[in-house]
């Protein structure tokens, strides 16, 4: 358990949506992960 930050989701498993979003701004951004993770929160 993060203590630092409580927000971040645990576990690798991505909701049917958040596959969608990542899906999406990777075909967008290409693979810049760090900009792909500000629009999913919980995520980093």
């Amino acid at each position: 358990v993060n203590k630092l930050r409580p927000d971040l989701k645990t576990g690798c498993k991505f909701s049917a949506e958040e596959e969608r979003v990542v899906l999406e701004l990777q075909a967008q951004f290409g693979n810049k992960w760090a900009r792909i993770a500000t629009y999913l929160p919980g995520r980093t």
